[in-house]
């Protein structure tokens, strides 16, 4: 009984060794709570062009402020550069958006940076405020510029939420937003407008229901290259936060109000519930660029459907009609959410890469910290194409013991990939090499490396061997099994070279005179981990 006790203990421990962590695939942005993010790269400034700037509410010793953060390096990496601050903060902030004016506006310049938010939400007996702040330093500082609306009744009649901006075509700055205090309607998208940031015009509708109850909200607006533009929103209430979207010749006219647009729905019957947003590519070979949108939940006629909380629609049509395909999301949620709450997936920023090949996301997920479920927001790389492949490719390897040897491994990019990868060998119990280490690809064509791998155990599983020994011998009747275990229990991990143990009354079985042991390369993009490949390379030892 007790050899049995022994053999499961030193064969689960070997085992343990041999185990590989799975890489992540999301970053966190801050380690403090943050909700509702939003992204932008600046392109129309005189300096800094290039850099993207995030920004996300939290609420520190219990007070809202919005943090700013920006990445040099194409959102690989983000640091903390600023903090917009508010007295009226205090009385509830929610739903800011970030937008680079793409030209001057007023007294305002190109590349003028504008963040809005919902302001006073906590407070029943006043009326809600849509402020607008400025910042002419690429997000370091900020200043307060103007209400594009403060509403006509207090807080508990009703409140605005979740402004949006964009340049219309005719030049002047729109403010959309998700407006609850309109008698007979439960909630209404409309839009107010400047020609110089200061002064607002009065409300139109843009989305008002023929359905009392039903509560069009949190518009998101991009201008497409044709010059159209494209407005995803949730349809809440009765359509139960179904995402649709509208088009306009000019930012202005979207149509008749009473027209709810039309869903947005893949070729396989899913759409989006709650929350989404959407962004347009220029992903090479497309004559319209691609469009994208996200929300919070995918759906079908059944409920839930698959890929809930890890992907993204696409479609590649001059105004977003016909069906939509799925690409995977840049930021995959963990445990994602199958009813609506205000962190999970919440409201998740897209902003393609210039060259139109990747797609970073910003997206909310709960994490415990000391004990406490927390929202974080987290950052990620996801491509704008049919998602890339790497395809590894070598043969197996024969050597005699105590010799070394090679294999070509061919790497195949698919699915357009370009880029670069990290290559990397797994061995359990011994060591192996690859060279190069590297391979990059900026066409279709492939690259090999070479694998050496020896015919000798390393000296890292020799020294757990005889410490495994050592640590049984006490144990009377027992003093030659260690070896012989951990050999059996080496075999079940992969490989390892035979070894014998002999003494006074006993008999060791003579080592194998073949071992086989697995190499497994590993291919990584050095910018987005989603896209790896591996492939297993048996080894056969003899002598």
């Amino acid at each position: 009984m007790m050899r049995k006790v022994l053999r499961y203990w030193l064969f689960w421990m070997l085992l343990a060794v041999c185990a590989v962590p799975a890489a992540a695939q999301r970053t966190e942005l801050s380690s403090n709570e943050t909700l509702y993010p939003r992204l932008v790269r600046l392109s129309h400034g005189t300096t800094g062009n290039g850099r993207i700037v995030a920004s996300v509410t939290s609420f520190p010793s219990g007070k809202g402020e919005e943090q700013i953060f920006a990445s040099d390096d194409s959102g690989r990496t983000f640091a903390r550069i600023g903090t917009i601050n508010d007295a009226d903060f205090a009385k509830g902030l929610c739903c800011g958006t970030l937008y680079e004016l793409p030209q001057a506006v007023g007294a305002l310049y190109a590349g003028t940076l504008l963040w809005a938010g919902s302001v006073g939400g906590d407070v029943q007996g006043a009326p809600m405020q849509i402020k607008i702040f400025r910042s002419s330093d690429r997000g370091a500082t900020w200043s307060y510029l103007s209400n594009c609306l403060t509403a006509t009744v207090n807080r508990s009649a009703g409140g605005l939420w979740e402004p949006e901006f964009t340049i219309a075509a005719d030049g002047s700055l729109v403010c959309f937003y998700s407006d609850e205090t309109q008698v007979g309607h439960s909630q209404v998208l409309r839009l107010t407008r400047t020609t110089d940031g200061l002064h607002w015009s009065a409300p139109a509708d843009v989305v008002s229901s023929g359905v009392a109850a039903d509560r069009p909200g949190m518009a998101v607006v991009r201008r497409l290259p044709s010059g159209r533009y494209f407005m995803t929103f949730e349809l809440c209430g009765p359509a139960a936060c179904t995402v649709f979207y509208k088009t306009s010749a000019d930012g202005l006219a979207w149509g008749a109000a009473t027209d709810v647009g039309t869903r947005v729905e893949t070729d396989d019957h899913r759409w989006f519930l709650h929350t989404p947003t959407n962004a347009w590519a220029a992903v090479p070979g497309l004559a319209n660029g691609r469009i994208f949108v996200i929300g919070q939940i995918v759906a079908n006629a059944a409920g839930i459907a698959p890929g809930n909380g890890q992907v993204v629609f696409y479609n590649d049509s001059a105004d977003g009609s016909g069906p939509w395909k799925v690409l995977p999301a840049p930021v995959p949620i963990n445990a994602p959410p199958t009813t609506s709450n205000v962190c999970q997936n919440y409201s998740s920023p897209l902003l393609p890469s210039e060259n139109g090949v990747s797609l970073l996301g910003l997206a909310t997920d709960y994490d415990v910290v000391a004990g406490v479920r927390t929202c974080k927001t987290y950052f990620g790389l996801a491509s704008t194409t049919v998602a890339p492949t790497l395809t590894l490719t070598g043969g197996a390897i024969n050597i005699a013991r105590g010799q070394s040897g090679t294999s070509t491994i061919t790497v195949e990019p698919g699915g357009g990939y370009r880029g670069t990868v990290n290559l990397s060998v797994s061995i359990p119990g011994y060591s192996g090499t690859i060279s190069p280490s590297t391979l990059s690809f900026a066409d279709g064509a492939t690259h090999s490396a070479t694998l050496t791998v020896p015919g000798t155990a390393s000296a890292t599983l020799a020294a757990l061997l005889l410490a495994g020994g050592i640590g049984l011998s006490f144990l009377r009747g027992f003093r030659l099994l260690a070896l012989p275990l951990a050999a059996l229990a080496l075999g079940s991990c992969g490989g390892g070279s035979g070894g014998s143990s002999g003494g006074s009354g006993s008999v060791t079985p003579p080592p194998p005179t073949v071992t086989t042991y697995n190499a497994t390369v590993t291919a990584t993009d050095t910018s987005n981990p989603a896209i790896t490949s591996n492939i297993v390379i048996p080894v056969t030892v003899t002598g």
